[in-house]
């Protein structure tokens, strides 16, 4: 049973890429196939009774080259009708689903030091879009939910985030709701993942208590306000042991 449940994930994989690989499609296209066919690949295993068929599943996605291509799509910079921009934020998250639990052997080194920078930077490039977009901070949400859902799972990929144009931009944005958007992102984070404040190096430790502290010096908001000093409270409560040494690095 098992051998056959394999067999018929693999081969969900081999037809989603082979349609892909048509050359008639055009971008828009290429998205709606490959949401629709990751959607299936993911769904037929995880509903199956063997426990590390989605792990190898989301493996073979990644050695079959699909989520390169997926990450390439994400990074293009067309006007969108908002249908398509909705399409492309399920993109985001379906891919930051597959790099989550994916265990490639022999080519983590290359999954973790080169594939999942290039995700962050796709997440990062479209969230930069749909921030100024009509109608697109409920897709902004959902791009940074998937930031959110990466960063939870590698945390090293915390530092690219901070030193990325693409989050810089985000930054600088003057929307009250995307200031508000960034810092609860950080909140989700630091919650999913009971690891991840213990995992950051002292560098991406400084790098978020100065997102906090900017943040609630220079907001009027009361909610970016209040976000802020939470973040702060979960990093102390967290960080209980490093943080006072930390504190006297922090200008």
């Amino acid at each position: 049973m098992e051998q056959q449940e394999e067999e018929e994930g693999e081969a969900l994989i081999s037809e989603l890429k082979r349609q892909m690989d048509n050359e008639d499609l055009d971008p828009e296209q290429k998205i709606m196939l490959l949401n629709n066919g990751l959607n299936k690949v993911l769904n037929s295993a995880a509903f199956q009774k063997n426990s590390g068929l989605l792990t190898r599943m989301k493996a073979q996605l990644y050695h079959s080259g699909i989520l390169r291509l997926g990450v390439r799509l994400l990074s293009q910079h067309p006007s969108r009708p908002q249908g398509n921009w909705s399409a492309t934020a399920t993109l985001a998250h379906l891919i930051s689903s597959c790099c989550v639990g994916a265990e490639p052997g022999r080519h983590s080194e290359t999954f973790l030091t080169l594939f999942l920078p290039s995700v962050m930077d796709g997440l990062l490039s479209l969230a930069n879009q749909l921030k100024s977009q009509v109608e697109g901070l409920s897709l902004f949400r959902k791009v940074m939910d998937s930031v959110s859902w990466l960063l939870s799972a590698h945390t090293h990929l915390t530092v690219q985030v901070f030193s990325s144009t693409q989050y810089e931009q985000i930054q600088l944005c003057d929307d009250i709701t995307v200031s508000l958007l960034c810092i609860q992102m950080w909140i989700q984070t630091c919650t999913v993942s009971s690891k991840f404040l213990s995992d950051l190096s002292d560098d991406a430790i400084l790098l978020l208590l100065e997102e906090a502290v900017c943040q609630l010096a220079h907001s009027s908001d009361a909610a970016v306000g209040g976000a802020s000093i939470r973040l702060i409270l979960l990093m102390a409560r967290g960080l209980e042991l490093r943080l006072p040494s930390l504190k006297l690095n922090f200008k």
